[in-house]
């Protein structure tokens, strides 16, 4: 069972934008900054950019052909230590515990080697072990800690992938 990563073009923006309201719904139970609109939806509200900025790259994650997840990527352009974040990864609940998110972000660091920077909130303990399981999984060192973000506690890892 092998997944794909493929870049979103921009005539697909509406399909992810879809995707990423299910994002927020699931996260919305680990925080209280994440609010519906006056239509009752979430909105990732920086998704634009992931379509204006080449540093920001957003993927769908694809099983037969079929999208089953997204994973949003940053090149980082100025940090001096912090070579690229995944910034956000989800797969569609009927899709999970299969390691399609684990498969996509091997594929990701194999493609681009590197310092990187990933963060949970403190609260979303599956992100937490998603990442510290693969870490173990991949033999991958980090370094963690306790940082603030958007005004939530967060655990943060820093880990480097050789070339």
């Amino acid at each position: 069972m092998s997944i794909e990563l493929v870049e979103v073009k921009l005539e697909e923006k509406s399909i992810l934008e879809n995707m990423l309201h299910f994002y927020l719904d699931d996260l919305s139970k680990y925080t209280n900054q994440l609010k519906t609109n006056d239509q009752g939806i979430f909105e990732y509200d920086s998704l634009t950019y992931f379509f204006t900025k080449s540093n920001l790259v957003p993927y769908f994650i694809k099983f037969d052909e079929m999208v089953v997840g997204f994973l949003l990527f940053v090149k980082t352009e100025k940090s001096e230590t912090i070579d690229y974040i995944v910034n956000d990864i989800f797969i569609f609940t009927q899709y999970r515990e299969r390691g399609f998110a684990g498969q996509a972000v091997k594929k990701l660091i194999s493609a681009y080697p590197g310092t990187y920077y990933v963060v949970q909130l403190e609260k979303n303990q599956n992100a937490i072990q998603f990442w510290k399981s693969l870490f173990k999984e991949m033999q991958l060192e980090y370094s963690e800690n306790m940082v603030i973000e958007s005004g939530e506690k967060c655990l943060a890892q820093t880990f480097k992938v050789p070339q």
